[in-house]
């Protein structure tokens, strides 16, 4: 969950500016009861006294969260200041060669914090040349990583977290058709080679540009793909990921056609894509989907709120339900039936 993030977002920054450390816990509850697994903490803000603040909403998250904290920060005594205030293990966001590996690198002195308190550590695919943007960069930059980190430092695999980066494909321009294929061959590929190294990313950037219905569907898809290939994590909005099986046929087929540069002559899927989501807003999205439940016949409809773990109208449709028949029989005929096709979907 990245919602406890200063740069990310303006509830968060604004309370953290006010004082409001009660606020900023309930935001991390929020993130913990929609399913996240960590929660980002980033306070940087020009200004501010950094390490004061992280002392301060690290040291509440400590008592108030049941998760891991990723520590995210640009400064290495802010993130000290995290390291001392939490128990149990944290994560670090993160480490890079944009500077080098020399001992006086940002490489070099948060490693240190890692091994010194026993995190776990997040390595970007970046390297004194740039953000990696090909598949072959990506991997070897990862490779260079996790070399360093296991034989210089100490650090086991499966306490590496490789995020592989993405830019937005949502621009036109030529050079950043690819970005997407090339971010998802490169965790296929470096789970192939390293599967105890743990993987991630930050998905929303593969969107940027597009309007938040069409975001929500891309996201989805391209989280879909990334999973396939052997994504272990994503920092991302819960609630703004659906399932496929929640999206229109259509709509998927043209985010993998963009996700994968699948272009041909007379059909550019990014225009395509622009075409199917011009004047949609997400909640239009949400109420075609309840229309759609709604034209099904009872016993499916039941099926499919189990499916896709609709709680709205739920009550209301097994109270119909009972009116013909026992509740025992539409658990063992209808329900169960659901609740099958989810375990063969995870």
């Amino acid at each position: 969950g990245e919602r406890t993030n200063a740069n990310g977002s303006k509830k968060f920054r604004e309370a953290m500016l006010e004082g409001r450390w009660d606020d900023c816990v309930e935001m991390a509850r929020d993130q913990i009861r929609e399913g996240a697994h960590l929660l980002d903490l980033c306070v940087d803000y020009v200004g501010r006294d950094g390490v004061a603040d992280m002392a301060e909403i690290a040291g509440r998250f400590a008592t108030a969260s049941t998760l891991p904290i990723v520590l995210d920060s640009t400064e290495v005594d802010v993130i000290r200041a995290g390291l001392e205030k939490l128990g149990g293990r944290a994560v670090i966001n993160s480490v890079n060669y944009e500077d080098g590996d020399g001992p006086d690198s940002r490489f070099a002195k948060v490693t240190r914090l890692a091994v010194e308190h026993g995190a776990a550590l997040m390595a970007l695919t970046i390297d004194e040349e740039g953000q990696a943007r090909t598949v072959e960069h990506k991997v070897a930059v990862a490779e260079r990583i996790i070399a360093d980190l296991t034989g210089n430092w100490g650090i086991h695999e499966c306490d590496i977290l490789i995020d592989t980066l993405t830019f937005t494909i949502c621009t036109g321009q030529e050079e950043s058709r690819k970005d997407g294929v090339h971010t998802i061959e490169a965790i296929r590929e470096l789970k192939r080679r390293h599967p105890d190294v743990q993987t991630t990313l930050g998905l929303s950037n593969i969107s940027f540009g597009l309007n938040p219905a069409a975001r929500l569907v891309l996201n989805s898809v391209f989280l879909d793909e990334c999973v396939k290939a052997g994504l272990d994590s994503a920092i991302v909005h819960a609630s703004k990921i659906l399932p496929i099986a929640r999206l229109e046929q259509e709509h998927v087929d043209v985010a993998l056609d963009l996700i994968h540069d699948r272009r041909r002559e007379g059909y550019d899927p990014l225009q395509r894509f622009l075409e199917l989501f011009e004047g949609v807003d997400t909640k239009s999205m949400k109420a075609g989907k309840t229309e759609e439940l709604l034209a099904l016949p009872l016993e499916e409809r039941l099926r499919r709120r189990i499916i896709d773990g609709e709680k709205n109208g739920l009550e209301a449709d097994l109270d119909e339900a009972l009116t013909a028949r026992p509740a025992l029989e539409i658990v063992n005929d209808t329900l169960l039936e659901g609740m099958k096709v989810v375990g063969e979907l995870f």
